[in-house]
């Protein structure tokens, strides 16, 4: 066989390990990762012709008033730091079919002039490297391995954005009350000084009352001013996060907070299901099996540094030709890779050591949102059931007694005012427990925890017969008093 033709059959053996990097960079994982745990879709704009209709859809969705759902789903549709993340997917795949490829063939050639002339001494060579081919399936596979934690990494940044939009809309919707409330109480009392200012003009009011009535007036419309001021900032946080450019975009809320539901999340099965649920602790865990793999890899071949093979033809000056093999190894003398080994040794115990400190990270994460919850819902109850209905009782009674003249009518503006600051404290210790239910989720791994069980409805019934019964005597101890 001539060098030409052996050279051809090398390059034509060379060029079997060439590829191509597909589009897409296998999304469609990311999808299933994500609509294992939410019901909103996710799409990376890449220039296709479903782009358009993406792009339609998510101005839909921000004409329509928005829901906690619908916000969700704007945000994951229209979040450029998703799309920055999802180019990880395209990076890791270019890494996976670069580590197939097999490193390009040597080409030496040499020319050589005689002094006293005659024919040249020409000499060509074709080489590649041996080692490269032999380490082709373990770097594949350890690219392989890469490219898995990539789409782990991107679909862990997905849950994340759709756990802070939650937070977010949460606290705008809470906010969004405040305001309610807040323009009311506003209304009330600069009604209420006006009519201090008529009173004192007509002498039936102190000085020292109508300063009264100017310092409340004051104090709610500054309340007022900075509960605006907080909406707006957590009107253009959600915009953000939405991915619109134009931060001031006037989208409308659909509902109000919800109220708290009959149980929450069971502590028994939080801990457990966070774990099993992480993306982050699973991409820890595949990193350890991937140093592992690349460990073994280098230690199996310490002693095997730098091979080539390849074909020499040479034409000496008196005509005659000759073409063989060649092979040159490199000796490991100095280097038996014994600094990269124990590099990958402290690589492998330091993500072992990460992954045991996350695990804890994620036990005490768990256990303090669920310590938020309980808190939340202790609150909230207490104002549902204690504060917000004394608060109508001394309203209802101070009505009754301004009716027969008992008492001045500033004495119930007073009342409203009171009872109007209990029901911003419920609104607040609403919006509170579902940003704990936001933040469980998000340290949960973006799934819904499972619930604890309800109580039975006749347990329910004796509970509620019972402090029913208690209400009624406190009611009737305090009229008679």
């Amino acid at each position: 066989m001539s060098f030409y033709k052996m050279c051809f059959v090398l390059a034509a053996s060379a060029l079997t390990g060439c590829a191509s990097v597909p589009q897409g960079a296998d999304f469609t994982e990311i999808e299933q990762l994500v609509g294992e745990r939410l019901t909103q879709k996710v799409h990376w704009y890449q220039g296709g012709p479903e782009d358009a209709a993406v792009e339609q859809a998510l101005q839909g969705l921000l004409t329509e008033p928005l829901t906690l759902q619908s916000a969700v789903q704007i945000a994951l549709l229209g979040n450029r730091r998703l799309q920055a993340e999802y180019e990880e997917l395209g990076i890791a795949q270019a890494d996976l079919v670069q580590a197939g490829l097999l490193s390009n063939p040597t080409l030496f050639a040499s020319v050589r002039f005689p002094h006293d002339g005659g024919r040249t001494n020409n000499e060509f060579g074709l080489a590649q490297n041996f080692l490269d081919l032999l380490l082709l399936p373990a770097r594949q596979r350890i690219a392989a391995a890469e490219f898995e934690r990539a789409k782990l990494r991107v679909a862990n940044a997905v849950l994340d954005l759709a756990s802070e939009v939650m937070t977010v809309f949460y606290k705008v919707q809470g906010a969004a009350q405040l305001v309610e409330v807040l323009n009311v109480a506003n209304d009330s009392a600069q009604a209420s000084y006006a009519l201090a200012q008529r009173f004192e003009e007509a002498g039936n009011l102190s000085e020292r009352q109508l300063a009264q009535e100017r310092s409340a007036a004051a104090e709610t419309h500054a309340e007022l001013a900075r509960a605006h001021a907080g909406l707006q900032a957590m009107r253009n946080n959600l915009s953000r996060l939405f991915g619109l450019g134009d931060i001031s975009h006037d989208w409308t809320l659909a509902e109000q907070l919800p109220e708290i539901p009959a149980t929450d999340p069971d502590p028994k099965v939080a801990e457990s299901f966070a774990l099993e649920h992480r993306l982050d602790l699973a991409e820890m865990r595949r990193e350890i099996a991937q140093l592992t793999d690349a460990l073994n890899i280098t230690r199996s071949y310490r002693l095997i540094g730098g091979a080539s093979v390849g074909i020499d033809s040479e034409r000496d000056i008196d005509g005659t030709h000759v073409t063989g093999p060649n092979f040159s190894v490199e000796l490991p003398i100095f280097d038996q890779r014994q600094a990269e080994i124990a590099r990958l040794e402290s690589l492998q115990r330091q993500s072992e050591a990460r992954v045991v400190m996350l695990e804890a990270g994620i036990r005490s994460e768990v256990h303090a949102a669920l310590n938020r919850i309980n808190a939340a819902r202790t609150l909230v109850e207490h104002y549902r059931d204690e504060v917000v209905p004394a608060g109508e009782q001394v309203v209802k009674f101070t009505q009754q007694e301004q009716n027969y003249m008992l008492v001045d009518v500033f004495e119930l503006l007073f009342a409203q005012r009171q009872a109007r600051a209990a029901y911003r404290g419920y609104i607040e210790a609403v919006r509170d427990y579902w940003v704990a239910r936001a933040e469980l989720q998000l340290v949960a791994g973006g799934g819904s925890v499972p619930e604890a069980a309800p109580i039975r409805h006749e347990q329910m019934q004796d509970t509620q017969q019972i402090k029913s019964e208690q209400d009624s005597r406190d009611m009737s101890h305090d009229m008679q008093h």
